[in-house]
C-alpha cells in the first residue's frame, strides 16, 4: 500500500528507505465562535454527564461534519477534548486560539496531511465558526523509516549539538537514542519494537511491506524553531521543510562511523545517515535555513532583525499602495529606493549616534 504523505519515497539503496513523511502534526486555529449559534452549554452538560457516568469513558457526539468521542475531562487550558480516529480537537469558549488540533499518525500516513487539513477546514465551515487568522503550525514530527537488517551503533557514534541525550535498552539490546529537548528533539529507534511494546500501530507493516528490522529517524520540531525556519502555516511547511530538515540532519545531529581520528566530527557518515541526507537533499530547497546552525550569535540575531525588517517592509508596501491609490507597483526594489525619503522625518544624526552607542553598550552587557 502506498502512502500519500508529502515526503513518501522508496529507495533501492541499503539501508533501504521505506517511508518518510509527517508522523504527527499540531495546529492552532483562531476562530470566532460567538456568531455561530454553537450551544456551549449543551457541550458542557454532556461533558459533565460523561464525567459522572463511571461506566463510560466518553460520550459519542455528532458536531458538524464529524463524529467525535467527547472526553470527560479537558486538557489545560482547553475545556473540551474531542477525538476520532484521525485527530483530536481541543476547544475553549473564551480564549484564542480557541481550537488546538493534533492530527494523528494513521490519518497522516494513509490519508495525507493535506487531506486532513482540508477535512478540518470543512469541519470549521460546518460548525459556522469564522477563522480570524490563518492556522499556525505548533509542532511537527518528521519521520524517516529504514530497513536495517543489522545495526551496530552506540550513543558515542552520534555527533550532536544537543546538551541532553539518552539511550534505552532492553535485555542489553539498544532500542532507542534521543538527542535534545524542547524546540528540537531527534530520535533514532527500533520502530518495530515501539509498535509491539507501546503504540500498536501494526498498519505500518502494510505500508513498509515487512514487519521486522525497521528503524526510524525522527525530528520533532516545535513552534519557535519552526518560525526561525520561516514555517508558520501549512503552505510554509510544504515549501520549507526541506531546508529545515537539511539543517537538522547535517548540523544538529549526525550518525558517524568511528575511525582512529579523535575528532568525531571528521568521522564519515554512517550509511544510515548518508541515505537519510541523500533523501532529504532531493526535497525542495529555498535556502532559508541551510546555514542557520553554523551561525554565530551575532549572525543569528542579525538574521532575526533582517527577517523582521523584511516583514515590516511588506506592511509599508501595503500602506504605500493605499497612499498612491494603487497606482504604484510595490516591488522590493521600489520600497528600498523610497526608504531614505520615508525615514528622513525620523532621522537625526545626533540621536542616531547616541541611540546606537546606547544599544551597543546594552549588547555588550547582555541586556
Amino acid at each position: 500500500m502506498a502512502s500519500p504523505n508529502i515526503f513518501t519515497a522508496r529507495g533501492s539503496n541499503l539501508p533501504e528507505s521505506l517511508l518518510s513523511g509527517i508522523d504527527s502534526l499540531y495546529v492552532r486555529y483562531y476562530l470566532e465562535t460567538a456568531t455561530s449559534g454553537f450551544d456551549w452549554d449543551e457541550l458542557a452538560y454532556l461533558k459533565a454527564k460523561t464525567a459522572a457516568d463511571h461506566g463510560e469513558d466518553f460520550a459519542k457526539i455528532k458536531l458538524g461534519s464529524e463524529t467525535f468521542a467527547l472526553m470527560p475531562r479537558g486538557q489545560f487550558p482547553y475545556t473540551y477534548v474531542l477525538r476520532n480516529r484521525h485527530f483530536e480537537v481541543r476547544l475553549a469558549e473564551r480564549m484564542q486560539p480557541c481550537c488546538y488540533v493534533q492530527f494523528f499518525s494513521e490519518g497522516l500516513w494513509i490519508g495525507g496531511p493535506s487531506s486532513l487539513m482540508d477535512r478540518m477546514d470543512a469541519w470549521i465551515v460546518s460548525m459556522k465558526f469564522r477563522p480570524t487568522r490563518r492556522p499556525e503550525i505548533s509542532r511537527v514530527d518528521f519521520a524517516f523509516d529504514f530497513h536495517l537488517p543489522e545495526i551496530n551503533i552506540t550513543a558515542d557514534h552520534f555527533v550532536s549539538r544537543a546538551t541532553k541525550d539518552g539511550c534505552w535498552r532492553e535485555h542489553g539490546v539498544v532500542q532507542s537514542f534521543l538527542f535534545g529537548r524542547g524546540e528540537v528533539v531527534v530520535r533514532v529507534y527500533d520502530k518495530v519494537a515501539e509498535i509491539e511494546q507501546q503504540s500498536g500501530k501494526s498498519w505500518f507493516f502494510d505500508l513498509w511491506g515487512r514487519d521486522k528490522d525497521v528503524w526510524r529517524v525522527e525530528f520533532q520540531v516545535r513552534s519557535e524553531r519552526l518560525r526561525d525556519g520561516g514555517i508558520r502555516t501549512f503552505d510554509d511547511l510544504v515549501a520549507l521543510s526541506g531546508d529545515l530538515l537539511r539543517e537538522l540532519a547535517t548540523n544538529h545531529t549526525t550518525l558517524r562511523r568511528p575511525t582512529k581520528d579523535r575528532n568525531r566530527s571528521r568521522w564519515p557518515l554512517h550509511p544510515l545517515w548518508a541515505v537519510l541526507v541523500e533523501h532529504i537533499n532531493v526535497l525542495p530547497q529555498a535556502g532559508l535555513v541551510r546555514d542557520l546552525g553554523k551561525q554565530t550569535e551575532y549572525e543569528y540575531q542579525a538574521h532575526k532583525v533582517t527577517q523582521s525588517i523584511y516583514g515590516m517592509l511588506k506592511r509599508l508596501a501595503v500602506l504605500t499602495y493605499f497612499k498612491t491609490d494603487g497606482n504604484q507597483e510595490l516591488d522590493l526594489e521600489f520600497m528600498l529606493a523610497e526608504l531614505p525619503e520615508i525615514l528622513e522625518p525620523h532621522h537625526s544624526n545626533v540621536s542616531w549616534r547616541l541611540d546606537v552607542a546606547k544599544k551597543l553598550e546594552a549588547y555588550r552587557l547582555g541586556v
